[in-house]
């Protein structure tokens, strides 16, 4: 990630669309991975060593999730700079952007979020879930993290039938519940193509205190998208909704549905005809830019089903475009 913002609003047409538009930016959430490089996948471990399937039955809900990859074309031979990892009891997960900036002083990116997901991954196991329980796994992650560099970050904890979450920067993530979007996180910027980051001490970044945090009440066949700005500088939010909820609808795996989601994004980020989210935002702000915006791309993608001795509760009737107060 070189650092820059994503906007999610597609280019209003009266102010009701606008507002509605104003409100929806990011997206979401978790699990196995496969790394595509152009149309070709293969098994790909995660930065915290994670390549199968997760979610262990347990009480409450759990997460089945999987993950893909698509480095920038220039960034493959190194991986990309995106990382992810997914918990071993299908209950955590994250998705960090290494800031390309550290490129010029020739520093790897991807080190740095690398190893940050590989740390919160073990912490996860320790870290008692609850409202906290990502803003812990964050901390940690970051206190252990030896490498230089910066990164965003986020990552969900799913208790019982709450989702609880920590956001820092522009990834994000998104609740698509059948074919709505229930939530989307905020995005965190300084300024434009300026996001939140935290990192090595060298680096004057955010404390993992700055992320914002979230709970919120999730069901059974609740669909969480988590993803890095790669896919939201070029994936307008109800493009993601409606491609996942087909997917989940065609009876998809969760690695299935974040391979078309990834791969969607990667076309459009090839695309120069294409006004994208980020080049709107752009334009918005007086930049001359048009086009989609290539980066690494990450999306991740998990289905919410029961643990063992959960007892499922009906979602809501209605469920509007909810998003948190910043």
């Amino acid at each position: 990630m070189c650092p820059q913002t994503h906007v999610n609003s597609r280019p209003p047409t009266n102010t009701a669309q606008s507002q509605l538009n104003a409100r929806r930016s990011t997206l979401a959430h978790a699990g196995t991975g496969d790394a595509l490089r152009g149309s070709q996948s293969s098994p790909i471990s995660s930065s915290a060593g994670d390549a199968a399937a997760r979610g262990a039955a347990l009480p409450g809900l759990r997460l089945r999730s999987a993950a893909v990859m698509i480095p920038h074309p220039a960034k493959e031979d190194r991986g990309g700079e995106d990382a992810y990892f997914i918990g071993d009891q299908g209950t955590a997960v994250g998705v960090a952007d290494g800031v390309g900036g550290w490129a010029e002083v020739g520093v790897d990116p991807g080190l740095y979020s690398r190893e940050l997901m590989g740390h919160a991954q073990v912490a996860c196991n320790s870290v008692k879930a609850g409202p906290s329980a990502p803003a812990e796994i964050l901390t940690l992650a970051h206190a252990a993290t030896a490498a230089r560099g910066s990164c965003t970050a986020c990552i969900l904890v799913i208790e019982g039938n709450e989702l609880h979450a920590a956001n820092l920067g522009d990834s994000g993530f998104m609740i698509v519940r059948g074919d709505e979007l229930a939530f989307m996180s905020p995005q965190q910027q300084h300024d434009f193509n300026f996001p939140f980051q935290i990192g090595s001490p060298d680096s004057m970044s955010d404390f993992p205190s700055a992320a914002q945090r979230f709970s919120l009440k999730t069901y059974e066949g609740d669909v969480l998208v988590l993803a890095t700005d790669g896919v939201f500088d070029n994936v307008y939010p109800d493009e993601a909704v409606s491609l996942v909820a087909a997917q989940r609808k065609r009876g998809a795996t969760p690695g299935e549905a974040a391979a078309a989601l990834a791969q969607f994004a990667r076309q459009r980020a090839g695309d120069q005809t294409h006004l994208s989210p980020f080049a709107y935002g752009a334009q918005q702000r007086g930049y001359r830019f048009f086009g989609g915006k290539m980066d690494d791309i990450t999306a991740l993608v998990a289905y919410v089903c029961p643990g063992e001795g959960a007892e499922a509760a009906d979602p809501p009737a209605d469920t509007p475009v909810a998003q948190a107060k910043l």
